[in-house]
């Protein structure tokens, strides 16, 4: 099986750097944007099996991109787990809202981040 594909979308390099060595150590191919506009393009052209989605940045929200990302056919059925410092019930809700599965807070574990990316991994699996 091809190792899944991870985008990872930050606008902090030092995140997008940590995240992205993490995910290669777990055996992730790992592609990256640094914005939101970016992030939409690479979804659709690189469609990745699942997208790291942070919500504060400039330009276009996080909650913007994955609105876009889950109205485009090609890409509604990417899992995106928001990553975000806003820790707070509003946050988690708006995420949902949109359409991502979780949210993780920042800071976060790294084993955390590799289960959650895991768990929902599993879930696109063809069941049979």
């Amino acid at each position: 099986m091809d190792k899944p594909k991870i985008l990872v979308v930050d606008d902090e390099p030092d995140v997008v750097d940590l995240i992205e060595r993490t995910l290669k150590a777990e055996g992730f191919d790992v592609v990256t944007a640094s914005d939101g506009i970016g992030a939409i393009d690479l979804a659709d052209s690189e469609m990745p099996d699942l997208i790291l989605l942070d919500i504060m940045m400039p330009m276009i929200s996080g909650y913007e991109v994955c609105e876009q990302i889950k109205s485009n056919p090609r890409t509604k059925n990417i899992p995106v787990i928001c990553v975000s410092s806003a820790h707070t019930p509003d946050a988690r809700a708006q995420s949902i809202k949109v359409g991502a599965s979780t949210l993780v807070v920042k800071p976060f574990f790294s084993a955390e981040l590799v289960a959650q990316i895991r768990r929902y991994l599993k879930k696109q699996e063809p069941q049979g």
